[in-house]
């Protein structure tokens, strides 16, 4: 693919901008963060009415609309590879839009039974977790590859902003409107992703693969790609980590409020203070640069990340757990964003969807075994011992990746 000659009016970590075909990958990319949230916030809205906040409900919708990340990302990545990856975001958004649809109709005409909320719960995180690797291969065919250090921040920096904003966004609408409204423009995401869509003509190599071996050993070939083509495999670890022994906090955010400070809005702040660092460590990242695909940086990310979740459980006064969440959650998309600009770099596009099935996994699908082992752990040893294991657990597999003999770079190869 030929760079668009306008690139040179961009400065280094802004020039996938340039790329018109960018642009709508982009965009495609973005409205479904947006459309989650849409949706996310106005089921939590609806399960809090009919259950009175009980926080076991609310936490098993957390569990129903992120589980599909771990029963189906490997099956979608190996999909990604077999086929043309726009049918499947076209797919995911029709899906979109009839779950939407169908979603309002009941809240408008009705007070439907919990199971079903739960189950237009799970339809939502299948359509997502689906589209995932697709979205995210489909990113890196859009550009040249020596702007990939480009794409891949920014495609970070959208969701980031859709995680700020989002909330906000939907929580306005159901104010004024209503959950069925909400719902609505989670549809509308759907719609605008189709129209969008049908202008982006078709970025994978043209080569015609013809797959024999099962849905299984295909996932383990992309798996043992990763291996083969470090340090992509050792980025992967670097973000299950990560989710699993770092990121596990946002899944306790209530707790750490209430550990903080007395005030009501204390877990919006924390919230709020999360979204502006994850949106920060994106910024960071981007700006600085791309070069040789390493993992340096993210270990050492991993390593101030240890430091400061062990710091949160210690019970500081608001305004320091305010400022330990914020760099906590820019460490994390630091580490995400860094680690899969790596992963991009090094894998072949003929393995590129298993293997973002697989960064799929060990971002969104370790969150909740992250945040259920964290909850187990307070419970049997207490806040403050729960964090500090968790934070020196990371601390110890960053110094591990960092010590001398392991390959932490590697080599780019072509985007197709």
């Amino acid at each position: 693919m030929e760079s668009a000659p306008s690139e040179g009016r961009y400065p280094r970590w802004l020039r996938a901008v340039a790329n018109p075909q960018f642009r709508k990958v982009w965009t495609m990319s973005t409205l479904p963060q947006f459309g989650y949230w849409f949706s996310n916030i106005a089921f939590q809205w609806v399960v809090a009415q009919k259950t009175g906040n009980a926080p076991i409900m609310l936490g098993f919708l957390y569990f129903v609309m992120l589980i599909p990340i771990l029963l189906f990302s490997i099956p979608a990545g190996v999909l990604a590879d077999r086929v043309d990856r726009r049918y499947i975001l076209g797919a995911c958004q029709s899906a979109t839009v009839l779950i939407g649809l169908f979603t309002a109709a009941l809240l408008w005409h009705g007070n439907p039974d919990l199971w079903i909320v739960m189950a237009c719960g799970f339809a939502i995180g299948t359509a997502h977790s689906v589209a995932t690797p697709a979205s995210a291969a489909l990113v890196a065919n859009s550009v040249p590859s020596q702007d990939l250090s480009s794409a891949i921040p920014l495609q970070a920096m959208g969701m980031n902003l859709a995680r700020m904003l989002g909330p906000a966004l939907a929580g306005a609408v159901i104010f004024f409107g209503g959950t069925g409204e909400s719902l609505l423009l989670y549809a509308a995401t759907g719609v605008i992703g189709l129209l969008v869509l049908r202008n982006v003509p078709r970025l994978q190599a043209p080569k015609i693969v013809v797959v024999t071996s099962s849905i299984f050993q295909q996932a383990r070939d992309g798996l043992i790609h990763a291996r083969e083509n470090p340090p992509a495999g050792l980025a992967l670890a670097l973000v299950g980590v990560c989710s699993v022994f770092g990121a596990s906090y946002l899944a306790l955010l209530p707790v750490l409020a209430e550990n903080s400070s007395n005030e009501s809005n204390a877990f919006m702040f924390l919230t709020s203070a999360g979204g502006l660092g994850a949106l920060t460590g994106v910024f960071l990242v981007a700006t600085r640069g791309g070069g040789r695909p390493s993992i340096t940086t993210p270990a050492v990310m991993l390593l101030a990340m240890g430091i400061v979740v062990a710091l949160l459980g210690h019970g500081p006064n608001f305004a320091i757990e305010m400022l330990l969440v914020a760099t906590a959650s820019g460490l994390q998309f630091g580490i995400m964003t860094t680690c899969n600009r790596v992963i991009q770099q090094v894998v072949s596009d003929s393995h590129r969807g298993r293997v973002m099935s697989l960064y799929a996994i060990t971002w969104g699908g370790f969150l909740p075994i992250g945040g259920l082992w964290l909850g187990v752990l307070i419970s049997a040893i207490g806040l403050t011992y729960a964090f500090t294991i968790n934070g020196l657990v990371a601390i110890a597999f960053a110094l591990w990746v960092l010590r001398p003999g392991i390959q932490r770079t590697g080599h780019s190869s072509p985007a197709f």
